[in-house]
């Protein structure tokens, strides 16, 4: 039975559905702004558009209360009250070992974790901030184990970095932030200086992408230009991507820098929590492209969500993504121990039992098995 569902599904990716990126976008050797053909950035991108199906890991401190990564904004929860969070994390549990034997076993090929979320809280030992694990009860930096683990299980390592920031005291207020509708601690701190968090958010992107090695995937998060919003200019986008070239000239890059107009400002679109109909174009020419899903309705841990899709929900999530071109990037929430909630382990585990059968028919057109 499974054999002849890897005919279907093989049959329906070589129908035409799946089609190889180079063999559908025009062929230029026009260069972007960093001296780079279309040719060199498939190169560049060749593992990427390979693997096809990845994990996400979301982790911080909004792992304690355990209701939504977004939890000190949509509860308009101050920097005091927050704080607790911080006083008491320390995952004992935490086998970034087993996460990664986990991810593997799922038939996964790279991995993208949370390096700071927009809560500011780093994972890392940065040298830029005291709101860090290595200052928590946990004392350890969390990342150097994750990326030995699953470099070690042979998967693509990435980091996720959020360049919004609600901790920072120089990251200005706008509409996104957990105190947005406090007119009275705006007012207070309308004197913040953009300036001065750019300056740290380019050192601490600089600081993870030396400090590990290479990095083979950066995920950078989010733009929302406009009135009480942030893009290019608060980031000092450009500035920050030729950085990150110069420092690990082949990774890949996604699109949230608020650069689509820019020729190599991006490598790959994100549609999150959305599953595309058809393959993603720009300006009519079809794109790399990753979609980035929960198992449930949160990308954190979130205790009472029931809203979790089921193994069959998750394998049709993927052949879909893959059969229109896309990678999956599917997350998982660690809770505050630093253990993978029962559910998510039971739904890597199904995947991964149909990928053990099956796993060739989602990297078939790539010559990978």
């Amino acid at each position: 039975m499974r054999n002849l569902q890897e005919l279907i599904i093989t049959g329906f990716l070589l129908a035409g559905f799946l089609v190889p990126f180079h063999l559908c976008a025009a062929q230029t050797s026009a260069k972007n702004i960093f001296g780079e053909t279309k040719q060199e950035q498939e190169a560049r991108m060749k593992w990427w558009t390979e693997a096809r199906f990845g994990m996400f890991i979301h982790w911080g401190l909004y792992a304690l209360p355990a209701r939504h990564e977004w939890v000190k904004n949509r509860e308009r929860i101050p920097d005091n009250e927050y704080q607790k969070y911080f006083e008491l994390f320390n995952p004992d549990l935490y086998n970034p070992v087993e996460w990664a034997r986990a991810a593997k076993k799922a038939g996964m090929k790279y991995v993208v974790i949370t390096s700071k979320h927009h809560e500011g809280f780093c994972l890392f030992d940065s040298k830029y901030t005291d709101y860090k694990a290595t200052n928590t009860p946990y004392g350890k930096d969390l990342l150097k184990p994750f990326v030995k683990a699953f470099r070690d299980e042979g998967l693509k390592v990435g980091f996720y970095y959020s360049l919004i920031d609600w901790h920072h005291p120089e990251y200005p207020v706008d509409s996104r932030h957990p105190m947005r509708d406090n007119k009275e601690f705006r007012e207070q701190e309308k004197n913040r200086d953009i300036t001065k968090y750019q300056e740290y958010l380019h050192n601490q992107v600089r600081e993870i992408l030396t400090m590990f090695g290479k990095i083979d995937c950066l995920f950078l998060d989010f733009s929302f230009p406009g009135e009480d919003g942030k893009g290019r200019e608060d980031w000092q986008s450009v500035k920050l991507l030729k950085m990150i070239r110069q420092i690990q000239p082949d990774i890949i890059v996604n699109d949230r820098l608020d650069l689509l107009d820019v020729p190599g400002g991006w490598d790959f679109r994100t549609p999150e929590q959305f599953k595309p109909r058809e393959w993603i174009q720009m300006e009519g020419k079809r794109v790399p492209w990753e979609t980035c899903q929960t198992f449930s309705g949160s990308w954190g841990y979130h205790r009472d969500e029931a809203t979790w899709k089921s193994v069959n929900q998750l394998l049709e999530l993927l052949i879909d993504t893959v059969s229109k071109g896309g990678n999956l990037l599917l997350n998982v929430g660690p809770t505050a121990r630093g253990t993978f909630d029962s559910r998510a382990l039971e739904r890597l585990d199904g995947i991964g039992e149909w990928m053990r059968v099956n796993g060739r028919s989602i990297r078939l057109y790539a010559g990978t098995g």
